[in-house]
């Protein structure tokens, strides 16, 4: 073995499908790693096409178009380290998927091998069999006298020896050491929930206890569609010590010899769960809106915490000539949510606009009244409210290029509180994936460390007022709801599959377990129609939440808890 062996981590942040722009990425990222010394490069998984690239790998385009970037990368190693890159390529079986999800070796401008990923994820967000052919065999590759052991993401995922279950029959990286591996790598795309990064630590430490050699773990960063990826890759040595950590939520590129000797100590991830919601909304926010081309949102402001807090960070994500805070009062509105509404987008410094609703509302209600001879009162009177404020808000989008963000929470999906085209509406709910107890969090942190200036920038009776959906007089949200200091506990329960309603019923009042676990079943008609969450927990409301509408299950949620652990790749 050399005296010293350098590894690159290029810890990259694509755009799903965009070939071209990742490659210069990619070349980029390769250059630095190799004026830094590298003597092997490693990518994150399918870090050409960028993960999860899902149905564009039905296009053979695309796939074209990731051979020819390919070939491009071979030819960096002809004068340079030699390269792991994360790329789909065709599968040698006759049946089945047509494609792996694999690690392609370059060395001296040539390919060289190519590993195919063993373990394939097909739970929750991932669904890697519809797609992929799995691969049967290990890969070792000789890189300047160091015998490299390749892998891939679920590949490190068995679990046994981590978690106690067993998600997986086999065990690719004990293979790996058993066929003489003195290192492995591991290419990623493991997405961040809260509490994620630290315990990535905890199993890559383990993986290199169990196999006595170090580990290098490259992963993906930035945000894609509604999952986002945080990055934090790690460099291990063979006693489960950190060598280094790449920053979270941002890209980078590290240089670092795994076999070296001075460990930079036990990895603590010191920030609050406030603190790393606010980095990784912040970043799935940002990279959202530039993948998908737009640069600008609205947000409907009552002047409550959801809003409130949707429209910091969309500040924090954007910068404050990029948001457009709108408040659109009825009649039933108080003049208080409107001063802390303006109260909240004077301090953040965005253009901020009253458009009232009340005239549409009884445009509304007189046609209808007209045609059906019947008043329209009670729900139907306090949906035409929020209905009429949809109407507004997306042909103001329409008449400004821009996105609505949706300032729901994941509370209110969970128990359907909130109105279908009203104020469901937009193109992402930034908060979707945040309990309202997060909410309040999120808004006391984001008071201590505003985005803006150094004054709190959420008003405090806007944190300690009653939540209200101000719809009819008098209104909040407990005339409807248990608290959400008793409610979040449930739902956090229920739908992150630990514990059954006789579990609850034990620590919490019946009433608030009969409430959840009805309109949790109740409301998934609404869930199918609302915007997509960014998601930060390891189960949310989006592609990975997949429960039947035209079904009867509440005697399902009842009895039992999911088979399948809340803990994903």
């Amino acid at each position: 073995m050399p005296q010293s062996f350098q590894v690159g981590l290029l810890q990259h942040d694509p755009t799903v499908g965009d070939v071209a722009g990742n490659l210069d990425r990619l070349e980029r990222q390769f250059d630095a790693a190799a004026q830094s010394g590298a003597d092997l490069v490693v990518t994150p998984e399918l870090a050409v096409l960028g993960y999860p690239p899902r149905d564009l790998l039905h296009r053979n385009g695309v796939l074209a178009e990731q051979e020819a970037a390919l070939q491009r990368l071979a030819t960096l190693t002809e004068d340079g380290p030699a390269m792991i890159v994360g790329a789909a390529t065709e599968s040698p079986a006759q049946s089945g998927p047509p494609l792996q999800n694999s690690a392609v070796v370059f060395a001296d401008g040539e390919r060289r091998d190519r590993y195919a990923k063993r373990l394939l994820p097909t739970y929750d967000i991932f669904d890697e069999h519809r797609y992929f052919d799995p691969g049967t065999e290990p890969l070792t590759v000789d890189v300047d006298g160091v015998t490299v052991g390749v892998s891939i993401c679920e590949d490190a995922w068995h679990d046994a020896s981590i978690t106690g279950k067993r998600r997986h029959g086999t065990n690719p990286l004990a293979e790996l050491e058993a066929a003489g591996a003195e290192l492995i790598v591991t290419l990623s795309a493991s997405p961040f929930r809260l509490g994620k990064p630290q315990s990535r630590v905890t199993r890559f430490g383990a993986h290199a206890k169990d196999t006595g050699l170090p580990v290098v773990f490259a992963n993906q960063v930035g945000g894609n569609d509604d999952i986002i990826f945080d990055g934090n890759s790690l460099v291990l040595d063979r006693e489960g010590d950190v060598l280094e950590r790449l920053p979270a939520f941002e890209e980078a590129v590290r240089t670092v010899d795994p076999f070296g000797e001075i460990p930079v100590g036990s990895v603590s991830m010191r920030e609050s769960r406030a603190g790393q919601a606010r980095q990784a909304l912040r970043l799935g926010l940002r990279d959202y809106m530039a993948k998908t081309g737009f640069s600008d949102v609205i947000i409907g402001m009552s002047g409550g915490v959801d809003s409130t807090v949707a429209t910091v960070l969309a500040v924090d994500a954007l910068g404050p000539d990029h948001v457009y805070g709108v408040s659109l009062p009825s009649t039933i509105t108080s003049d208080q949510s409107i001063e802390d509404a303006r109260a909240v987008a004077d301090a953040l410094g965005i253009e901020f606009d009253v458009v009232p609703v009340g005239g549409a509302i009884e445009t509304l209600e007189a046609s209808i009244e007209s045609a059906t001879g019947e008043v329209v009162d009670g729900l139907a009177a306090e949906n035409i409210q929020a209905r009429a404020r949809g109407v507004v808000l997306m042909t103001l989008a329409n008449a400004r290029n821009a996105f609505v963000l949706t300032p729901d929470n994941k509370s209110e999906a969970a128990v359907g509180y909130c109105t279908l085209y009203g104020d469901a509406v937009g193109a992402l709910a930034p908060l979707g994936d945040c309990y309202k107890t997060l909410v309040y969090d999120l808004a006391d942190h984001y008071n201590d460390d505003p985005p803006v200036g150094s004054e709190p920038v959420i008003p405090e009776r806007v944190i300690e007022k009653p939540p209200t959906a101000e719809l009819r007089e008098g209104q909040t949200d407990e005339d409807e709801l248990p608290p959400y200091d008793q409610l979040d506990p449930v739902l956090k329960s229920y739908i992150h599959g630990q514990v059954t309603g006789a579990d609850l019923r034990a620590e919490f009042p019946d009433h608030v377990v009969d409430e959840a676990l009805s309109r949790i079943a109740r409301s998934e008609f609404k869930r199918w129609q609302t915007p997509p969450p960014l998601r930060i927990t390891g189960k949310s409301f989006d592609r990975g939440w997949k429960y039947p509408i035209a079904a009867s299950y509440e005697a399902v949620l009842e009895r039992g808890e999911e088979t399948m652990s809340a803990e994903t790749d």
